[in-house]
């Protein structure tokens, strides 16, 4: 993931991340461009496909001018387990609740192949989604809370206290489907709180992120298995990061299948590769992961059905 290229300009050196460039470059490329289909004529979807353009490009534009790095960086490689429990339900026809459970070990150094080793990461995050369309939804998030310790790079970074969050979000999520595959359009805007420096001061910021993920159902009989492949690129700004070098928070690929084991339970389960910075900006944290979900549909909804 950290192809790196020496430039040399007015005499200084620059380390070029490929990352940056090329997760940008693929997501400022609409599918809808990709495959030449033609923009839907319901007003509201093309103002969107419209404003999803513009914040693309914008995106890879910043990430272009924050991609050349000092070129003294250093790259910690870690090993990560993410589990997430998933439950979630119906409100009626079109909104729906959902609440992710996550938890996620690492490695306790980078010499280490235990991933349960450490504690890394906890959060507890409601959802609510709203379907304007069968294509077309939209989510906020009224509650996140998070306690995230930093990846073990250093000697003393397992020495270190967590790091205590709370967020709140709104997405953007669309559909596209195309002959052999769906792809899906994501964008989302969070406002954190962070106690940076453990004195219970909350610093906010604002972080956006832009996802583009492929889906194909590989089987659909007598259980669905699905094929799912992914690319989210981070960026950041406001208070909490205003002294930091650049604006590129982290980028996330992912590869992963999904199964339904039985009616209303699917289990997930796929490789993560993180690629993060730290506030210095030339520390950066390479991360392979196990990403495991377990999904709870239709919690309650499920019984009541079969009362009546």
């Amino acid at each position: 993931m950290s192809l790196q290229k020496n430039l040399y300009r007015s005499g200084r050196t620059f380390s070029f991340q490929f990352d940056f460039i090329y997760c940008a470059a693929v997501q400022a490329i609409h599918p809808l461009q990709i495959f030449a289909l033609d923009l839907p004529s319901n007003t509201m979807r093309t103002r969107i496909f419209l404003i999803q353009r513009k914040v693309s490009l914008t995106l890879l534009l910043l990430c272009i001018l924050t991609g050349f790095l000092n070129a003294q960086t250093t790259t910690y490689k870690h090993k990560v387990f993410w589990g997430r429990l998933v439950l979630t339900d119906t409100i009626n026809s079109k909104l729906r609740w959902e609440l992710l459970l996550q938890k996620r070990t690492q490695n306790a150094n980078p010499e280490s192949n235990n991933m349960f080793e450490a504690n890394h990461f906890t959060s507890y995050w409601l959802w609510f989604s709203y379907s304007a369309t069968d294509n077309l939804k939209i989510a906020v998030s009224p509650f996140g809370y998070f306690n995230n310790h930093i990846f073990n790079g250093k000697p003393d970074d397992i020495n270190q206290p967590s790091l205590k969050e709370f967020r709140w979000c709104l997405r953007l999520e669309e559909k596209t489907s195309v002959r052999l595959f769906d792809i899906f359009n994501r964008q989302t805007i969070e406002y954190r709180t962070r106690d940076l420096k453990n004195n219970n001061q909350y610093i906010p910021n604002w972080r956006f992120r832009y996802m583009v993920r492929i889906e194909k159902n590989i089987i659909s009989k007598p259980k669905p298995l699905t094929l799912s492949v992914s690319n989210e690129v981070f960026v950041q700004f406001g208070r909490a990061v205003r002294n930091n070098p650049n604006i590129f928070d982290q980028n996330r690929a992912y590869a992963g299948l999904s199964y339904e084991v039985v009616k209303n339970v699917k289990l997930s389960a796929g490789y993560l590769k993180f690629y993060q910075a730290r506030s210095s900006g030339n520390e950066f944290d390479d991360a392979n992961a196990l990403w495991v979900i377990l999904t709870l549909d239709n919690l309650f909804s499920q019984f009541r059905k079969d009362k009546v």
